[in-house]
């Protein structure tokens, strides 16, 4: 007798893959920035310093854009609102970690010991003048998803050498669709590599919204069909992110796997100084995550904790703002490398 459709269901269901339940996003603070469970590890002077790297990092944003808009680099990607996915990364990992960017990550290679001057001079269009084998940060990657190939290789060669080194690569949603992205997650479980691989899921890659890029819940689902481990954060809480970085990271470096951290946040501003975000992001959802600002939300809970006021705001932006117009300077006046120099950098040679 054939088997009826209702049947084939049935018999099929024992075989058919499914998730349990959809992952709630990891918090430590609400929007008001109370605490909602226990605080990560970080002593008085480590959590102003997150804080205070998030104040960094939206200084760096607005000259960033108006030192392209003047003509003074070729091209800036903005951050706004990514700030706090950006410092509770960039803060957990340890000295000899590596990290793979993109083109939004300035908050993380600022804190891994990259100078500004060199940042800069990359968007004044020279050729990447830092050596990764001073900071661990390794040349902003263009083309998109590929550094997720390059933090798996370094981070099979870390567990294969048996150096308590992590590679991080980090990435965004819009990356998640690159086949690059998905062959590195399959060696990474495969090879068990000392590796992070951190999503920022901005929501938007350039135009195309996270709702039409795949039809998984969450991009932290992905790494399941790989084994390997991953977590859904708050990407506007830096006190959750430090706290599931960190997790990641040293779950990663004793080698009990690589892992996947999808960060929640929001893209406020364009893509790129060459986009125009008015064209296609709806206002009001750009406003209702306006009102998650990562900013706001630590400062209240620092306020709470007397380890803030707007002496220590004020003093914390002027400082930013003098180290990123003096490295301005200092870039701006680096000669124009020569033709010959460039073949020499190309072909790996100082």
């Amino acid at each position: 007798m054939a088997i009826s459709t209702r049947g084939i269901d049935q018999a099929l269901a024992p075989s058919i893959p499914a998730l349990a339940r959809v992952p709630e996003p990891f918090k430590v603070l609400d929007f008001d920035g109370q605490l909602l469970g226990d605080e990560p590890n970080l002593s008085t002077d480590e959590l102003a310093d997150l804080y205070r790297w998030m104040v960094f990092g939206r200084a760096l944003d607005e000259r960033g854009l108006q030192l392209q808009r003047q003509g003074r680099l070729g091209v800036w990607g903005p951050m706004i609102g990514q700030e706090a996915a950006q410092a509770g990364l960039g803060l957990a990992m340890r000295p000899g970690d590596w990290v793979f960017p993109s083109y939004r990550e300035a908050i993380v290679l600022s804190i891994r010991g990259l100078e500004l001057t060199e940042l800069f001079a990359y968007y004044r269009g020279l050729y990447w003048p830092a050596d990764p084998a001073r900071t661990g940060a390794f040349p902003i990657q263009i083309v998109i998803g590929d550094q997720s190939l390059h933090a798996v290789g370094a981070g099979m060669g870390f567990s294969l050498q048996h150096q308590p080194h992590v590679a991080v690569g980090v990435i965004g949603d819009g990356a998640t669709s690159q086949g690059d992205f998905l062959e590195a997650l399959n060696f990474a479980g495969v090879f068990s590599a000392q590796t992070l691989l951190f999503v920022q899921n901005n929501h938007w890659a350039i135009s195309m919204p996270r709702s039409r890029q795949t039809a998984s819940e969450t991009l932290a689902q992905k790494g399941l069909g790989a084994g390997v481990t991953a977590v859904l954060v708050d990407g506007n809480d830096a006190l959750a992110v430090y706290a599931v970085s960190q997790w990641a990271l040293e779950r990663a470096r004793d080698g009990q796997g690589p892992a996947l951290v999808e960060a929640l946040t929001y893209r406020i501003g364009a893509h790129t100084t060459a986009d125009d975000p008015r064209r296609y992001q709806p206002a009001d959802e750009i406003e209702e995550w306006r009102a998650r600002d990562p900013l706001p939300r630590l400062r209240r809970y620092l306020e709470r904790q007397r380890l803030w006021d707007d002496d220590a705001e004020h003093e914390a932006r002027a400082d930013a703002l003098a180290r990123i117009d003096r490295a301005v300077e200092e870039a701006e006046a680096l000669p124009l490398p020569s033709f010959d120099s460039y073949l020499e950098a190309a072909n790996g040679r100082s």
